[in-house]
């Protein structure tokens, strides 16, 4: 097992699918602050003004009003900065949800999940495979690499070539040599969250499309976890010991591949995009909702369909950036084998 560490270097989003709704929060000295619904209710028994809350509790503006005018610190669960752009918009709608980011059951604190570090590793791994083995790839495909999609490579290199029973070649779960990683959810050493309004830029425009869309960010932090391979598990399964593209499965090999995919990305999105340029260290990489497709299809190869104009490309045509950095980027850093 190898401990792994994280650290942000540019905002991040990784959504829990939950949203905060206007009727769960108040703001206060330019500052989000959580309903605590068990103490705002104590609170306003105590001041006998239950039969109030209960006369506006059928319209939204009004209970609005009635949370700013009787909430303070002392009925609030947790608090979110937040910047002014955010807190305008917030006072000026009654219908603005935030995003929530994804966080632990109990503690309720954020977490970067196992699952979404696992896929950015799987995705430079793969794209590993296709720079040193295209050949052999192609082979099993009887194809021409470039005219593969991204599960038909997933199927060769990670299940090696495994078919269903038409011949069809087939990402099958039971055979794919990552059932042998395991990458544990990072837990928080310190973070901040913040309130913020992502905006696009187009990579050859100036003009900054908003959307009306406020997330809860990671603006910096550090955060642990695991990371282990399961060498057993390779060795009693067949199929896994037989992968002719992944068979050496290892944490260098998993650095190696992380090293030589992000490194493209960082060039390619420097020279891209007009934007603060992200200065490439070991480990740099790039996770989250508003990461970009290019982070997360394989150089060379890529093919980014873009739904609202039926095209595809070979880079994504925009960017996700807060006050002109690029969403998304951290850096991992692997510690000693435990």
């Amino acid at each position: 097992m190898m401990k792994v560490k994280f650290e942000v270097i540019t905002p991040i989003f990784s959504g829990s699918g939950e949203d905060y709704y206007p009727n769960e929060f108040f703001i206060m000295n330019d500052e989000i602050y959580f309903l605590d619904k068990n103490k705002f209710l104590d609170k306003i028994v105590k001041e006998d003004k239950l039969d109030e809350f209960i006369k506006v509790s059928s319209n939204i503006d009004d209970l609005l009003d009635f949370i700013d005018e009787n909430a303070d610190e002392s009925v609030a669960s947790d608090k979110l900065y937040a910047d002014s752009e955010v807190i305008d918009d917030l006072l000026e709608t009654t219908s603005r949800p935030i995003s929530a980011f994804i966080k632990e059951k109990f503690e309720f604190k954020p977490i970067i999940p196992g699952s979404t570090l696992k896929g950015v590793i799987r995705t430079a791994l793969l794209d590993y495979a296709v720079s040193k083995q295209k050949k052999e790839i192609e082979e099993i495909a009887n194809k021409d690499i470039s005219n593969l999609d991204a599960k038909t490579l997933e199927a060769i290199v990670f299940c090696n070539g495994s078919r269903n029973k038409r011949g069809q070649l087939f990402l099958d779960p039971t055979k794919d040599i990552l059932k042998a990683l395991f990458v544990s959810d990072l837990k928080p050493i310190n973070y901040t969250l913040k309130a913020i309004k992502p905006k696009n830029k187009p990579y050859k425009k100036n003009k900054l499309n908003s959307i009306p869309v406020i997330i809860e960010s990671l603006v910096n932090g550090e955060f642990e976890g695991d990371i282990r391979i399961d060498k057993s598990l390779i060795n009693r399964d067949e199929n896994l010991r037989e992968n002719r593209f992944l068979r050496n499965l290892s944490v260098d090999l998993i650095k190696e591949a992380l090293r030589g995919f992000f490194k493209k990305v960082v060039e390619i999105e420097n020279k891209r995009f007009k934007v603060m340029p992200i200065e490439y260290r070991d480990f740099n990489i790039k996770l989250g909702k508003f990461a970009g497709g290019g982070s997360k299809s394989i150089n060379q190869y890529r093919k980014i369909f873009i739904r609202q104009i039926k095209k595809t490309f070979d880079y994504q045509l925009s960017v996700w950036i807060y006050e002109d950095m690029p969403l998304g980027w951290g850096r991992l850093e692997f510690k000693e084998e435990q």
